[in-house]
């Protein structure tokens, strides 16, 4: 559930399609299982790429296909992949890539015993503790500590949170720690030009709340003081009725004018 886009049902439907991710050599040999890799024709010499094989269950791979629409604006490395292939080729086809990407990302967490490591945390821990609520029915106490002194966006009008770093938010969930980067992670974080995301996820923010960001303070106290300044029906004068224009055309010879 770690993964943008996917949540508890698309979770369960992937874990119940895969089964004992043991049996996959690769993550290739799962994509190929779900039906997401190109079909091969061969004829001597010749070998031609088609559409995807559709193989296996057309639930599951449909589900990821949906998850997979979602990434069109993730900060992160799934987001950077899914919009530079929409704009080399189609998004038809940049969306069916990255659900082959999920799969290939899933296997790996799966078989590494690891949360994904380019989460975004405000999303991840409200899909965590609302799948918490529903499965052991405890809630927990947010906000600062008890004895933590307030934030300094604390009596300005704004409505702000904070949102805790992945890895805290990982370890209060009982998820294993994230493993640190390697080298060519680095790599390739840097070439995707994604580093500044990975430096916000791992330190905590504090983040204005859903219905604050919507709704900027200006435009608050301009629709306060416009609902203000609105009068009372009964005081609301009716508009006069425009006046009907005089004819100027003279009468006929030989009618009389009305």
């Amino acid at each position: 559930m770690t993964l943008p886009g996917v949540d508890v049902a698309v979770a369960q439907t992937l874990l119940a399609t895969l089964g004992d991710i043991q049996r996959f050599k690769d993550p290739d040999a799962a994509a190929s299982y779900m039906g997401l890799v190109p079909s091969t024709r061969q004829s001597a010499e010749h070998c031609y790429h088609g559409p995807i094989t559709k193989q296996g269950k057309g639930q599951a791979r449909w589900m990821l296909v949906q998850a997979a629409q979602h990434l069109s604006a993730h900060p992160g490395p799934l987001g950077v992949f899914f919009r530079r292939l929409a704009k080399k080729k189609n998004r038809n086809v940049a969306v069916v890539a990255t659900a082959r990407k999920l799969v290939t990302i899933a296997w790996h967490m799966l078989k590494n015993n690891e949360p994904y490591r380019y989460a975004i945390p405000r999303s991840t821990e409200t899909k965590l503790s609302r799948m918490r609520v529903k499965a052991t029915g405890e809630r927990r106490r947010t906000g600062p500590p008890t004895g933590q002194p307030r934030p300094t966006a604390y009596g300005s009008g704004v409505r702000t949170r904070t949102v805790p770093a992945l890895d805290t938010i990982y370890e209060r969930e009982g998820l294993p720690p994230i493993a640190p980067l390697s080298d060519g992670e680095l790599r390739m974080l840097r070439q995707q030009k994604v580093l500044k995301h990975v430096a916000q996820t791992s330190r905590p923010q504090r983040l204005p709340r859903r219905a604050a960001a919507a709704e900027p303070p200006e435009a608050a106290g301009a629709a306060a003081s416009s609902q203000r300044s609105v009068q009372p029906a009964s005081a609301r004068q009716a508009p006069a009725a425009p006046r009907r224009a005089k004819s100027t055309q003279t009468p006929a010879p030989g009618r009389r004018s009305t």
